[in-house]
């Protein structure tokens, strides 16, 4: 068997873990994180926005080895903080990296070692061998070329639909995005300093402009978009669900009623699973626990002029980031 380990259990890995133990728990051989292991069991256990696991978890010390009890399997945490010192059980052929440390290749492919034949990263990543959104373009995948691959960003999966849609519907002359986005740990609780100085003040307590890496993983995984294709974060005080703002001048008319035709189509036909249709009225909170990569909100579409179009798509920047990217890696291990 082609088994997966992990390591980082940050907001990723631990919704990533979730769902492996409840879906594939046969396929999770390990997990390493440096937080004891009293912490991590409680983390899993309990979640501040995604609430209570339905998967029992425990913690087990045996000799010197740690393990968490997933539901009915036991599986080895280690504390190791060098990918290379993380001793993977026999069997291990892919690791999710998830720690957000180790998005460079060089860095990642520290865990390539044994029968380890795969890395896939839960960020960005400025040079892995493939940048991979799945529905985009992830036919490209080539298990013998690509052993390091980054699954890009939340904001990128959400974003890379909606653009794919438009141009498919009507083609794409010029795109901008801009992506109101909830609080990270990349932030401070408290004015602190940090190397973006927007992003060392409190982040509960305004609107905090600031980069995303989405637009670097648009890029790679979309080498057709329109030049100049670029935006910013708006970091706002909420826990979860962002909004997805794109307007782009379009190669052909549009109206409402194409804009909607096009979009209904898409979530009713190839992109069923991945782009969905929200409820009138919807705020964010609604969106929290959803699966798909973008919920469009068509009842906030403007037509700005015959071919300039604004549109928005809600996600929820956890749960459906780690669906995608749990998809990613079990296909993956499939291939291997």
């Amino acid at each position: 068997m082609k088994r997966i380990a992990l390591n980082g259990l940050g907001r990723i890995g631990r919704l990533a873990v979730r769902s492996l133990g409840v879906s594939q728990p046969e396929l999770l051989c390990a997990v390493n994180d440096p937080a004891p292991l009293d912490q991590v069991v409680q983390l899993l256990r309990c979640d501040s926005v995604h609430g209570a696991c339905a998967l029992g978890i425990q913690g087990l010390t045996e000799g010197d080895q740690d393990y968490l009890v997933l539901g009915e399997r036991r599986v080895p945490l280690f504390h190791a903080a060098d990918p290379a010192q993380i001793p993977y059980p026999s069997g291990t052929r892919l690791v999710l990296e998830a720690s957000g440390r180790f998005t460079r290749r060089e860095d990642a492919a520290r865990h390539l070692k044994g029968r380890v034949s795969h890395v896939v990263i839960s960020a960005p990543s400025p040079d892995a061998d493939l940048t991979v959104i799945a529905p985009v373009n992830g036919a490209d995948l080539d298990p013998a070329r690509h052993r390091v691959i980054s699954n890009a960003s939340c904001t990128a999966h959400a974003t890379a639909p909606m653009l794919k849609i438009l141009e498919d519907a009507f083609g794409l002359e010029h795109a901008g995005m801009s992506t109101v986005h909830v609080v990270t740990n990349d932030q401070r609780l408290l004015d602190l300093p940090h190397k973006d100085l927007r992003r060392g003040r409190a982040a509960f307590q305004s609107i905090i402009p600031t980069t995303s890496s989405a637009f670097g993983a648009l890029h790679r995984a979309m080498p057709g978009l329109p030049r100049g294709f670029d935006g910013v974060a708006l970091r706002v005080p909420l826990l979860s669900v962002n909004l997805v703002d794109l307007v782009a001048t379009l190669r052909r008319d549009a109206d409402p009623a194409s804009l909607r035709t096009a979009f209904e189509a898409a979530a009713a036909g190839p992109w069923r699973g991945i782009v969905a249709l929200a409820d009138p009225h919807t705020v964010s909170c609604d969106i929290t626990g959803r699966t798909e990569s973008v919920v469009m909100d068509l009842d906030l579409t403007m037509i700005l002029g015959n071919r300039f179009v604004k549109v928005f798509g809600w996600h929820d920047n956890e749960v459906a980031y780690a669906a995608r990217l749990c998809e990613l890696v079990v296909d993956l291990a499939g291939r291997i």
